[in-house]
């Protein structure tokens, strides 16, 4: 999240190559998962999804404090409105709800990346788990954008 994706975004999805998208799959052993998935769903109901996620990364070790509405504050968020958001049981159904699409597609752990191409509304692709570095992601991707020519 704070190493290799940059560079991804920077290469592949700033130049409109790839897209991206993120669901969440909190795991049930991290108590601060689910929260921190609700936070962030709240955030890009006001158009900050991909700043607050990003700044949850980078403040992992603060998360037991509970820090979702102090760092929506610093975003520049309306702080009572994402304080309902959260409170809202479809956001975690929401949440839930990825979490079935993960299962449904194989995925048991987190990180995981599905890296392929959606054809007839499915995607077709592989599966790699865990943190990787750049090069093994460049590699996958530039093999998929390779093969769509």
């Amino acid at each position: 999240a704070l190493n290799t994706f940059p560079e991804i975004k920077r290469n592949y999805i700033d130049t409109g190559k790839v897209r991206y998208v993120a669901r969440d799959f909190p795991l049930t052993m991290h108590p601060f998962a689910m929260p921190a998935a609700v936070a962030t769903r709240c955030a890009g109901e006001q158009g900050k999804f991909w700043q607050y996620r990003h700044a949850l990364f980078e403040r992992q070790n603060e998360l037991g404090t509970a820090p979702y509405d102090a760092l929506a504050a610093e975003l520049g968020l309306d702080v009572p409105r994402f304080a309902e958001c959260r409170k809202d049981p479809a956001q975690v159904a929401a949440v839930r709800a990825d979490i079935a699409l993960a299962g449904s597609n194989r995925v048991m752990s987190t990180p995981t990346f599905l890296v392929g191409r959606v054809v007839d509304g499915k995607l077709e692709g592989e599966g790699c788990a865990g943190a990787q570095p750049y090069a093994d992601f460049a590699a996958r991707i530039d093999a998929v954008l390779a093969a769509g020519k």
